[in-house]
């Protein structure tokens, strides 16, 4: 989940600062070493953020899993009738 999280921040990050050089009509390689910057620093944000909410979920669901033991259904399905 969290490589998901951060490769999607990344290209809205990089399409972001592209957008910008474009529309502020900036030289190439300056606004391309921005935007790939932006991309690398917002990957690693996304990375962070999408790790800790992992592990949030997961401590927040390991409780009730462990304090609350499956119950087999009483009642037992029934084939179709015709």
């Amino acid at each position: 989940m969290a490589h998901e999280y951060a490769v999607r921040l990344a290209l809205v990050a990089f399409a972001t600062a592209a957008i910008q050089g474009l529309l502020t009509r900036s030289a190439f390689e300056p606004a391309l070493k921005l935007a790939l910057g932006a991309s690398a620093g917002f990957y690693l944000l996304g990375w962070l953020c999408g790790e800790m909410a992992r592990r949030i979920v997961e401590e927040s669901v390991q409780p009730l899993a462990s304090s609350q033991p499956l119950e087999s259904p009483t009642i037992t399905p029934q084939a179709p009738r015709r």
